[in-house]
C-alpha cells in the first residue's frame, strides 16, 4: 500500500527549505526518487519517495507554494526533515519547473489549477523568458 504524506510544516534555515515530518514520530528510512508529478484535483505537487521498497508520496498543497519561488529562483533543492534526519529531495526543484512549464497554459490540468499555478509561480514562469 503506498504511503501519502502531506507536507504541513517547514521552516527556513539559512537559505535552505526544510519541509518537516516529525508527526511521525519514528525515523523513516527515505531515499528521494526525483520525481514530481501533480495533483490537480488536490492543488498539490507530489514528491516521490522509496520507501521500503514501494513508492509514496510526499504532497506539497497549494499554501505552502509561495515558500517554493524563492527555492526555484536558488536553484536549491529543499530538504525533508524526518525526526533527525535531513534528506535532500534530489532533482526537485529541476523536475518542478520542468512541470511548470508544461502546466501553463495547458487546461489538461484542470483551468482552476492552471490558473493558481499561473499565479503563484509566475515570477518563475517570466524568469525563463529574459
Amino acid at each position: 500500500m503506498r504511503n501519502t504524506y502531506k507536507i504541513e510544516q517547514f521552516e527556513i534555515v539559512g537559505n535552505e527549505l526544510h519541509f518537516s515530518l516529525n508527526e511521525l514520530g519514528e525515523e523513516k528510512q527515505f531515499l528521494p526518487a526525483g520525481q514530481v508529478i501533480v495533483d490537480s484535483d488536490d492543488f498539490s505537487f507530489i514528491y516521490i519517495i522509496e520507501e521500503e521498497n514501494q513508492y509514496s508520496y510526499l504532497k506539497i498543497p497549494q499554501k505552502l507554494w509561495p515558500q517554493l519561488v524563492p527555492l526555484l529562483k536558488t536553484e536549491q533543492n529543499p530538504s525533508l526533515k524526518v525526526g533527525n534526519q535531513l534528506i535532500e529531495l534530489t532533482d526537485f526543484n529541476d523536475e518542478l519547473k520542468t512541470l511548470l512549464f508544461n502546466i501553463e497554459g495547458n487546461d489538461n490540468y484542470g483551468a482552476d489549477f492552471v490558473k493558481a499555478v499561473e499565479s503563484e509561480f509566475e515570477p518563475i514562469l517570466k524568469m525563463e523568458l529574459e
